[in-house]
């Protein structure tokens, strides 16, 4: 990873910088024009708990960040995944087609959690 992107990434972790400001500073480092690079900016994950109308977690992403961290991801991470019930393919395809909206859901009775994770 150049030093560019992970001072991006680091300023974003500080939130000294938004998810949408990260996006535009990526596509500039890697010298892609955003508009003809990817027709979905970012993945959103929402985790509720029990019957809460309030997500518990509600996280935003810029794909870039995203495309990144699925080719860094370690076989012992993928397998972790591939324990459950997100299709890690199904992301990935879902990212390179463009598709915006849901592209996952995932209720676990068991433990009371509803996962939701669309592009956008």
């Amino acid at each position: 990873m150049t030093d560019e992107r992970t001072k991006i990434l680091k300023m974003l972790e500080e939130k000294k910088i938004t998810a949408d400001e990260a996006a535009r500073l990526l596509d500039a480092v890697s010298g892609t024009d955003a508009a003809d690079s990817y027709k979905n900016r970012f993945l959103k994950v929402k985790v509720w708990e029990g019957d809460s109308e309030k997500a518990k977690v509600n996280i935003t992403l810029p794909i870039s960040f995203v495309r990144m961290g699925l080719k860094m991801a370690s076989e012992h991470d993928k397998a972790k995944i591939a324990g459950t019930d997100v299709d890690l393919r199904q992301v990935s395809e879902a990212l390179d087609r463009g598709i915006t909206g849901k592209i996952i859901e995932v209720d676990d009775d068991e433990k009371g959690k509803h996962v939701e994770v669309w592009l956008e």
